[in-house]
């Protein structure tokens, strides 16, 4: 072990692999941060163009990548209330209202620290697990998968304390818009209104950028002024953003840990670990009911999560060559492309590629951090810009990602409806947060469940005699009561204080 980490350490001692490593970094922002663009796409583009390079200079490329784009993403989420990726979405919960306070530049600097330090507990936990990666793989199967799903659809009631009722409507409504398509299990079109287009369901990254930035540039064209309501003066500083993180030190592990641990399990994927430690760290904080309107624990919870998945998701990936996300899918891919295979074998024959990957992802985070905390003040300058400067510019923007995506027209139409169904929630008091954690998670639910009794031959009592399905689903329960109480509770107070 000690010869493939030199090895691998002894491949930075090259120029040309830094300027690879650096050049990885400036990728994953710029894709990261253009909605409708990702990790994944940049991964995919730049694969064919490394054929033929070293080892060295490609993991630590490919590690460039996958370690900037997450907090790239995070920049038109705080600023723009847009995710340039779907892991993003939950950022712009408490990201964007902080810009409209004028703190853009410490949420930007929450964000940066939160992800970077978040990136080397994903690390530091897959370090430790890969001896012992076999046994947690085998106990994690389709019913436990269903019961972590479950207990982010159960978070609903939590993410709607304010407003129970309509919250739980618009989870429903989420979840409803989540099953349009065909269905995996019975090949059968649900709600597709004779449309061939909705065969594939509703598209997650155009229908993204419609609920959270078209909404915003509806309300922009009517209220005017700039994302910071302060004008042109500009809150709190870097140091108040890198203190804010370890201020929240407790939560920044929990999110941490949960967004590793989701990464471990194959095909959940980053957007479920965002927003498990969203609403975890909602539930959990003594400030619950200021979630969403600018708490910067929201911001620490959910880009901990992001980068720390990253760690996660390498397990299966180098262990087995199970991908435990969409980038480490592609990442399968360009392993194969330099004759490397994934599973023991790497671990026996090429030890020093799979160290190559760990310090990869943790020299990129750093780079990407100290980046992001040095660029903070600048990018925070756009949240004061008169946003009739900022609606032509972002709506093309909008509408040509979800366009270049698949090179499909539809997706424009459907960002165009996303768009007017999130301001409609908006203008009638519904809660975009339960909606948006329905929409993310109900499809995932829908294909575990299935699962889970296609194992059992149509029994539901695999969900009961396992072990950790079972206590996952006793969690969300008491999760659902608990939650059910506080709301009759804050309604009584509130009926007493009329």
């Amino acid at each position: 072990m000690l010869e493939a980490i030199v090895a691998a350490v002894s491949a930075l001692g090259q120029g040309s692999v830094i300027l690879m490593l650096l050049l990885g970094v400036i990728v994953g922002l710029i894709f990261g941060a253009l909605p409708g663009l990702s990790g994944v796409t940049a991964l995919a583009l730049v694969i064919p163009f490394t054929y033929g390079w070293e080892h060295g200079m490609a993991m630590y490329f490919f590690t460039g990548i996958m370690g900037a784009c997450t907090f790239g993403g995070s920049i038109p989420a705080i600023l723009l209330n847009t995710p340039g990726m779907a892991p993003n979405a939950a950022t712009c919960f408490d990201g964007y209202p902080m810009a409209q306070r004028g703190e853009a530049k410490k949420a930007l600097a929450i964000s940066a620290t939160a992800s970077g330090l978040g990136a080397m507990v994903g690390v530091a936990v897959l370090t430790m697990l890969i001896p012992i990666m076999h046994e947690i793989i085998m106990h994690f199967g389709a019913p436990e998968v269903l019961m972590v799903i479950l207990f982010g659809l159960f978070s609903v009631a939590f993410a709607a304390r304010g407003n129970m009722l309509k919250g739980l409507i618009a989870g429903g409504v989420g979840i409803f818009f989540s099953l349009i398509g065909m269905s995996e299990v019975f090949g059968v079109t649900r709600f597709t209104i004779g449309s061939y287009y909705l065969w594939d369901g509703l598209s997650l990254i155009p229908f993204l950028i419609g609920i959270f930035a078209v909404n915003e540039l509806l309300n922009f064209s009517l209220v005017g002024g700039t994302v910071a309501k302060t004008g042109f003066l500009i809150k709190g500083s870097t140091i108040e953003g890198i203190k804010e993180v370890f201020r929240h030190k407790i939560c920044f592990f929990r999110s941490s840990l949960i967004g590793t641990g989701v990464g471990i399990v194959p095909g959940v994927g980053g957007t479920v670990a965002n927003f498990l430690s969203y609403v975890t760290a909602m539930q959990m904080s003594k400030q619950s009911e200021t979630f969403g309107q600018g708490n910067p624990e929201g911001v620490v919870a959910s880009e901990s999560a992001n980068n720390a998945k990253d760690g996660g998701a390498l397990l299966p990936t180098v262990a087995f060559g199970i991908p435990g996300s969409a980038e480490m899918a592609v990442l399968l891919g360009a392993f194969v492309l330099h004759g490397l295979n994934p599973g023991p074998l790497l671990f026996t024959e090429h030890l020093d590629i799979v160290f190559m990957l760990v310090i990869g992802l943790v020299l990129a985070n750093i780079i990407t951090s100290v980046s992001g905390l040095v660029l903070a003040e600048y990018l925070a300058r756009v949240s004061t810009i008169s946003v009739y400067y900022i609606i032509p510019v972002l709506t093309t923007i909008c509408l040509a990602a979800a366009f270049a995506l698949r090179n499909n027209i539809w997706d424009v139409l459907l960002t165009t409806f996303a768009g007017i169904l999130g301001y409609t929630f908006r203008k009638a008091g519904f809660p975009v947060i339960p909606f948006i954690i329905g929409f993310i998670l109900g499809e995932p639910a829908e294909r575990a469940f299935h699962q889970s009794l296609s194992i059992s031959w149509g029994s539901y009592s695999i969900f009961f005699v396992r072990p950790i399905s079972l206590i996952l689903l006793i969690l969300s329960i008491l999760m659902l009561v608990i939650a059910f109480y506080f709301g009759r509770q804050q309604g009584e107070s509130r009926l007493e204080g009329q």
